[in-house]
C-alpha cells in the first residue's frame, strides 16, 4: 500500500515547480498516512442542495438482523412487533439526520410547513404524498441532482439503521430503569427528545415590563438536529423528536424469514417510526411501528401512545452512490489553484483503495511574505493546511488541520495533532477540469467558498476514463 500512495503522490507533486513544495507536501502526506493508521473514519458522503445547503448521509452495512421486538418486550403496547429475522444484502446511506429546514427551504423553494421557528429544527407536519408523491421533496432532489436514486428508506433499512448492530430496547440499551412514560430521565435524556424533556416556555410577561416574564410552562417542543448523541452507526435522532415516513405500506410482518423486505404489497396506510418529541418513551423504541394515512402530516393529541399534537417528518436514503455525478477518481490526482485569487494552490491525492482523499492547501510563496502582505488564511506566515477523510460519488468529506507556522521554508512545520480536527472542508468536482472547495476553519474563525481548476490538464484524460469506467 505505501508504494502505490508513493506513485500517487509523485503523479500529483509533478506539476509542483518549487523543491519547496514537494518537501513541505511530503511532510504533510507522511502526516496523512499516520492520521489513516490511527484513525477510524466514518463512511459518509455529502450532497449539496440548491443554495449551496448540505445534506450528509451516513453508510449502512448490509446485513442480518432481528425486527421487531421479542415476546414480553416492555414497552409494546400495540402488540404489532412480531420479532422476526431480516437480511439486508447490500448497503445503502441514510440521512445523518432527519431533514431540516434548511434542506426542505433549498429543495422544495417553500417554507417549512412546520419547523419550530428554526431551520435546523427537522420538518415536521409533512405528509408522506408530499415526500415521496408526485411533485414531492423525493422527486425534486432528484430532478435537481440528475439522477433517481434518493428515496424513503424501507422499514427494514430504517430499523437496521436504529439498532445500528444492538438488541435492545434502543440503541443505547433497555433502559429499563426509566419510566416508559414522561417522567424525565437522565439515560434519555443524553440520546433522545421525547415527552419527558422539556424546556421552561413563557407564557405571560409583566405588562410593565414585556422583557420580564411572571409565568413559565414546562413544555416539550421539536428539537434542533443533532443535540443528541449519535448511535452506534453515527445517526442522530434515530429515537424521539419527530415520527418519520418510510416508504413500506402499513400491515403485518411476515411470519417468515424474509430477506431484503420492502413491506405489503397492497394496503391504505404508510408507516412512520422513531417516535417524537410528544411521544411516551416507549413509541421511541427501536421496534416501535405506527401506520398513518398517507395524506396525514401528522397525530392529534391524547391518543395511546403521544400527548402531541405532533407532525411527521422523514430522512433520505440511496442505495447506490455510482449514479451521483462525477466520480472521484485516482485521474483527479494533481496541483490545482483558484483562479480568483492569485497564490492560492491546492495539492490534491486521491486513494481509491480506502476511498480516502488526502489535499494541502498552500500559498505559491516559498519565504515568509512581509509583515504588511495578508495570508489569504490567516496572518503572514501562516501559509498552508491539510486536510483528509473520506469522498463517495463527486464529493469528499475533510477534515481540517491547521498549522502553527506553516511557512514552506521551514525546516520543521507542525501541525494539530487532535484527531478532531481545525475545521471541515467539503469539495465537489463538478467534471474533471473544475471543483468547489466549502470550507469552515473554526480553529481561525473564518469560513468561505473557492473555485479550484488544474494547474495543468495531464490527468484529465485518465479522469475522463476512469470516470467512464
Amino acid at each position: 500500500m505505501p508504494i502505490i500512495w508513493a506513485e500517487q503522490f509523485q503523479m500529483s507533486a509533478m506539476f509542483i515547480f518549487n523543491q519547496r513544495w514537494i518537501a513541505v507536501c511530503s511532510f504533510v502526506l507522511i502526516f496523512f498516512l499516520s492520521l489513516v493508521s490511527q484513525a477510524s473514519w466514518a463512511e459518509e458522503f455529502t450532497v449539496l442542495l440548491p443554495g449551496g445547503v448540505p445534506m450528509t448521509l451516513i453508510k449502512v452495512p448490509a446485513g442480518t438482523f432481528q425486527m421487531g421486538s421479542p415476546e414480553g418486550e416492555r414497552g409494546n403496547i400495540l402488540g404489532n412487533e412480531k420479532h422476526h429475522q431480516v437480511t439486508l444484502t447490500r448497503d445503502y446511506y441514510l440521512g445523518k439526520t432527519e431533514v431540516t429546514g434548511c434542506q426542505w427551504w433549498a429543495v422544495m423553494g417553500t417554507p417549512p410547513i412546520s419547523c419550530g421557528g428554526k431551520y435546523y429544527d427537522p420538518v415536521s407536519s409533512v405528509s408522506w404524498d408530499q415526500i415521496a408523491g408526485p411533485g414531492g421533496f423525493v422527486e425534486k432532489l432528484n430532478q435537481y441532482l440528475e439522477t433517481t436514486e434518493f428515496r424513503l428508506p424501507t422499514e427494514a433499512e430504517w430499523e437496521r439503521a436504529a439498532r445500528a448492530g444492538t438488541t435492545t430496547r434502543f440503541a443505547y440499551g433497555d433502559a429499563l430503569e426509566c419510566s416508559d412514560e414522561c417522567e424525565y430521565c437522565e439515560e434519555h435524556w443524553l440520546h433522545m427528545w421525547y415527552c419527558g424533556i422539556a424546556s421552561w416556555t413563557c407564557i405571560e410577561v409583566d405588562p410593565d415590563n414585556l422583557n420580564q416574564c411572571v409565568r413559565f410552562i414546562a413544555l416539550p417542543h421539536v428539537w434542533e438536529v443533532g443535540l443528541t448523541q449519535p448511535n452506534p452507526f453515527g445517526l442522530h435522532d434515530m429515537h424521539g423528536n419527530v415520527w418519520e415516513w418510510v416508504q413500506d405500506r402499513y400491515g403485518d410482518y411476515s411470519p417468515d424469514d424474509v430477506t431484503d423486505p420492502t413491506g405489503p404489497e397492497a394496503g391504505t396506510d404508510r408507516v412512520v417510526r422513531g417516535g417524537s418529541w410528544a411521544g411516551e418513551a416507549r413509541s421511541s423504541r427501536s421496534a416501535s411501528r405506527i401506520g398513518a394515512d398517507p395524506e396525514s402530516s401528522g397525530i392529534p393529541a391524547n391518543t395511546e401512545i403521544e400527548i402531541g399534537p405532533d407532525g411527521f417528518g422523514f430522512r433520505i436514503a440511496v442505495s447506490s452512490v455510482e449514479n451521483l455525478g462525477i466520480q472521484i477518481n485516482a485521474g483527479l490526482n494533481d496541483a490545482w489553484y483558484n483562479p480568483a485569487t492569485n497564490g492560492q494552490g491546492f495539492l490534491i491525492t486521491v486513494f481509491p483503495e480506502i476511498k480516502q482523499m488526502f489535499l494541502a492547501w498552500f500559498t505559491f510563496d516559498t519565504e515568509r511574505p512581509p509583515e504588511d502582505v495578508s495570508a489569504m488564511l490567516g496572518e503572514p506566515g501562516h501559509r498552508w493546511l491539510t486536510a483528509q477523510g473520506p469522498y463517495i460519488g463527486d464529493t469528499a468529506n475533510l477534515t481540517i488541520f491547521a498549522t502553527k507556522g506553516g511557512v514552506f521554508d521551514s525546516a520543521e512545520p507542525t501541525t494539530t495533532t487532535d484527531p478532531a480536527g481545525d475545521g471541515s472542508l467539503i469539495l465537489e468536482f463538478a467534471d474533471c477540469e473544475n471543483g468547489m472547495v466549502n470550507y469552515e476553519i473554526t480553529s481561525l474563525g473564518i469560513t468561505g467558498e473557492i473555485p479550484i481548476q488544474r494547474i495543468a490538464p495531464d490527468n484529465i484524460a485518465l479522469c475522463e476514463t476512469l470516470r467512464g469506467q
